[in-house]
């Protein structure tokens, strides 16, 4: 992340020619560039222009990818967000991306800024908050997963070439290639279970956010005002982003918020019963590819943090700064693969 007073004057005139170049002449940004929280593989900025057409936003929030090689990823992302605004939902448009062009050396876009905090930070202080939002998250994902995705997918297939590696497939070649390079026996056999249990996908799958979670909610005055983040998405059964977010609800938050561990376990075992009723209430769902789907994403990441650790070269092991290489949540991990396909995960 640019972060010297001379990293972020060079972002602010390379953003500043690029918005001109596609926007017209008198284009400036007002204030500063603000560096924004969160972001594991991106760094986020807000920031504000004026004199812009009358249809362009003039709040924005720059998503800077952190690779040139990223630059298909902006056109995906971009694609994905588009088609869920335009759906009706809390999802900030892209109005412009990085397309054939980078600033600082990174692809990027450009999304609407929505008003508001991330609902994490909204918790603790807003009670009322903190009762509703299992069932806040559950019914946003029931309307993202009604979309018909057939022409998203024929979009992407156009723009971005195909939406192959957005299925559940991918993970499960990472998976392979990964078990493959170590020989790790315990995690030859993980796989093995996720090819043989595979489920039959749709023929029409729903678009699953894939990582939705209170940090990646915005909220302003206890009302949902965006939905972020769709790093992740995937086309597969609804079942998918439920079992994701079940996993991620069971985890807690990865920061203190102050309240002992024995109350936490006891908030999230509350938030987790209460999100699976509200998911069952308004989905039809079958809670064996809840299951699979859980070991499915542990798995990956499991995958992803031994490759690293026993030198595996390839793209996709785990990168400097991966949130699930932590000791802890190898205890997670492996009791979720344990209680599903009865494998003991050994490997460290």
């Amino acid at each position: 992340m640019p972060t010297s007073q001379e990293e972020m004057s060079k972002l602010a005139q390379e953003l500043t020619e690029f918005l001109r170049s596609k926007l017209g002449d008198s284009v400036s940004i007002t204030g500063d560039i603000s560096a924004l929280k969160g972001g594991f593989d991106t760094d986020t900025y807000a920031l504000s222009i004026d004199t812009a057409p009358m249809d362009f936003p003039s709040d924005l929030v720059l998503r800077l990818f952190r690779h040139a090689r990223e630059a298909n990823r902006v056109i995906k992302e971009a694609t994905i967000q588009n088609a869920a605004a335009s759906g009706g939902h809390a999802v900030p448009s892209v109005p412009i991306d990085s397309t054939g062009e980078l600033i600082i050396g990174r692809p990027f876009f450009l999304m609407e800024r929505f008003p508001g905090i991330n609902m994490g930070e909204s918790l603790m202080q807003d009670q009322t908050l903190m009762q509703q939002f299992p069932g806040i998250i559950a019914k946003l994902q029931e309307g993202i997963h009604k979309l018909d995705t057939t022409k998203l997918r024929k979009r992407l297939d156009d723009v971005a070439g195909g939406s192959d590696h957005m299925k559940p497939t991918r993970m499960i070649g990472d998976i392979t290639g990964i078990a493959e390079a170590t020989q790790l026996p315990d995690l030859l056999e993980l796989n093995q279970w996720l090819i043989t249990n595979y489920p039959e996908q749709p023929e029409n799958p729903s678009i699953c956010h894939g990582d939705l979670h209170p940090n990646n909610i915005l909220v302003d005055d206890g009302k949902v005002t965006g939905i972020i983040d769709w790093a992740t998405t995937m086309f597969t059964h609804p079942e998918y982003d439920i079992a994701v977010t079940r996993t991620i609800l069971s985890i807690g938050p990865p920061g203190d918020i102050g309240v002992s561990a024995e109350e936490l376990n006891k908030l999230l075992e509350w938030a987790n019963g209460e999100y699976m009723k509200e998911c069952h209430a308004l989905q039809t769902l079958d809670d064996s590819k809840i299951d699979y789907y859980s070991v499915l994403r542990v798995g990956h990441a499991y995958a992803k943090v031994l490759g690293k650790r026993h030198g595996s070269d390839l793209p996709y092991v785990a990168h400097d700064g991966y949130a699930w290489d932590r000791p802890d949540m190898f205890e997670v991990v492996t009791r979720i693969i344990g209680e599903t396909t009865g494998i003991k995960m050994v490997s460290a």
